[in-house]
Parts: C-alpha cells; structure tokens; sequence
C-alpha cells in the first residue's frame, strides 16, 4: 500500500516538472483523468507562451493520452500547431475539436481566426458567425473585431467597418476597435466620422504616436492644415524617433507637401497674406463611464482677457477671471492640458520648468499662461 502510495506522488510530481510517466505505470482507480489533462494544458500553454516548443508538445500531447476526448486538449494542440506552421495538422485538431464540441464559441472564435490566416474567407466567416450566434459567448466584441480584420485583409473594407461598429455596439469603450475603425474611416476618406471615432479611442485609451499621426492624417483631409501641424508638432516633441514622426515628415513637412500647402493656401487679391493661425480642438477628458456617443466638445477659442471699461459693472453682474493655473486632473497629461488651454506643449514644459512632458503629476498646478506677465 505504501509503495502504491508513492508512486502516486512520483507520478504527480513528475506531471509538475513535464516528466514522461514511467513505462507500465498503473494509475490508481480514482485517479482523475480528465484533472491531469487540464494539468498538462496549463503546462503546455505556459511553455508555448514562453517560447520553450519542446516541453510545450510534450505536455500537450500527454494531455491528449490522459483525455483523447476532451475538446480543450485537441483545441491547444491545435494552436501549438497553427504557431509553429504546420497547417494540415492545425486544421485537423481544430476539425477535431470543433465535432467533440460543436457548441464552443471560443473554439470557433480561434478556428474562424485560423481560416483567416489560411485565406479561407467564406469558411471563417462561418465560424465567427457560430461563435457570435452563441447566445451564451461572452466575447462577442472579440468575433466581431476579428471579422473586421479578417474582411480588411480581404480588401473587404466595408464588411470590416460594419463589423467593427458592431463589434462597437457590444463593447462601446473597446479602444483596439474603436481605433482600427477610425484607420479605416480615414482610408475611405469619411474623415468627420473619424475625427469623432477618433475622440471616443482617446477618452478610454492613452495617447500614442499611432493616435497623434491619426488625429494629423484626420485634420488634413478635413482641410485643417493648422490644426494638422497642431498634431505633428505634438507628435515631434513627444516620439521624436518614432516611425510615425519620420513619416509625418516625409509626407507633410517635405519641400514637396510643403509647397503644395502654400499653394492651396496662396491668398486672393482680396485676402490677407497672413491667416489666423487654427488651433487644434481640444479632445474630450476621459469618460469615468463607458459611453456611445461623443460627448459635447469644449469649445476651441481661448478665453478672452478682461477689457478696460469706464462704466462701473452693475452689482450682479461679474467678470470672469482668467485662468492662469491648472491642477492637475486623474488620468491627465501634458498633451491634453495643451488642447484644453491652446498653448503648445514646449510652452507648458517652459513655463513650468519641467524636464519632460511626463513628468506631471496629480494635484500638480502648472501655469497655463507666461508667469512672467504675471504680478
């Protein structure tokens, strides 16, 4: 009894360490099959995800003796399959995975990804759309997103931009959607809609220059060439290595887009040489709740210093003082203290003797105009 007693406990340590169960091994009667399965799974996901294939195969391929007919086991071997490109195999296990257990929306989420990957559009639609069908899945926003993505590689553009506005529709502060859905706004040229879109992916996402080269691509289809510069200068001064910024550069400060600004901004007879100069609108705070819609927009023009005046205000009536100062809000940065107030970022840094733009913090108060204009 003894002997039997320790074998068993060899067995489960040698599960923890990915040991092959020695050959002739009896397991006990009550030993839980479908448990040490699971085990091997957990095991074998973990050493894919850290890049160590060997012990992977060898856990998920134990899992598989222990269980051949759990879905899970054949599902896993499956992605091990599709990583390392060894596609018939891939298709088997997810065929296999998917008779044990047709009614899985998460297989079938992965299985209409895996058809995607092969170029079988029509075959992966069919299985995203299993997936969303399932009125028990609670990854719908997922499917959805992956259909989108599946479509634009398809060069279906307008299939992806209904499924990601759908993939919207059940997760309205989903950020990846909601940014590839204002890309793709752009690419079609439907540029109010992204300028919104755009606004929604920045109340629940951080800046980026991914959103800042956007909200720049944005505004010059628009015709916003001001504000567009807005959006590069930002760009500059917070990624100056990034790709984004070099591409910035190369597509709108060149001699050539340069020249070709000047001409579509060339004055009339009638005009002035010199236009006021567009400030970029400011972007909405960040939601404290999920919302649909885009919320109202402060409005862009600078509040107005107060006038001189002879007569003496009427009792009830009051001046509104001009801002000077900023505390510093939750989830606040520099960028967006920037549009709030209209005065560009190296100014701020400047006034308030900062040593980068992500330096602030809250609570913090910053000048928001010179303090040396101040008494």
């Amino acid at each position: 009894m003894m002997r039997r007693y320790i074998l068993v406990i060899l067995f489960l340590l040698g599960g923890c360490v990915s040991q092959p169960v020695p050959d002739g091994f009896e397991a006990p009667d009550d030993f839980d099959t479908d448990a040490a399965a699971k085990t091997r799974i957990s095991l074998g996901l973990t050493y894919l995800k850290n890049g160590n294939y060997t012990q992977a195969k060898m856990n998920l391929d134990r899992a598989l003796e222990f269980a051949p007919r759990m879905a899970d086991a054949h599902y896993s071997i499956a992605y091990y399959y599709q990583l390392v490109g060894e596609v018939q195999r891939a298709e088997e296990s997810y065929q296999d995975a998917m008779r044990l257990a047709p009614r899985n929306a998460d297989i079938a989420n992965s299985y209409g990804a895996f058809l995607c990957q092969q170029g079988n559009y029509p075959k992966a639609k069919e299985f995203f759309l299993k997936a969303i069908n399932n009125q028990r899945y609670a990854n719908t926003a997922e499917s959805y997103e992956n259909m989108a993505l599946c479509s634009q590689s398809q060069g279906q553009i307008d299939d992806a931009i209904e499924y990601l506005q759908n993939a919207l529709n059940h997760q309205p502060t989903r950020g990846k959607s909601l940014y590839l859905l204002a890309e793709l706004l752009t690419a079609t040229e439907r540029y109010e809609e992204a300028r919104q879109t755009l606004r929604r992916f920045e109340r629940v996402s951080r800046v980026s220059a991914e959103s800042l080269w956007l909200a720049a691509e944005i505004e010059h289809g628009l015709g916003n060439i001001d504000a567009a510069r807005g959006y590069g200068d930002m760009l500059l001064q917070m990624y100056p290595q990034h790709p984004n910024t070099q591409r910035y550069l190369a597509t709108h400060r060149s001699p050539d887009a340069v020249a070709k600004q000047r001409m579509k901004k060339a004055p009339t007879i009638n005009q002035p040489a010199t236009m006021p100069v567009q400030k970029p609108e400011p972007m909405p705070e960040p939601a404290s709740q999920p919302v649909s819609e885009p919320a109202a927009q402060e409005s862009s023009e600078p509040e107005a210093e107060p006038v001189a005046d002879t007569q003496q205000p009427d009792e009830e009536s009051s001046v509104a003082p001009v801002v000077t100062k900023h505390i510093v809000e939750k989830q606040e940065n520099l960028y967006r203290i920037s549009l709030r107030y209209n005065v560009k970022m190296d100014k701020l840094v400047e006034w308030n003797n900062l040593d980068d733009p992500s330096s602030i913090y809250t609570g913090m108060s910053l000048w928001v105009v010179d303090p040396s204009t101040q008494q």
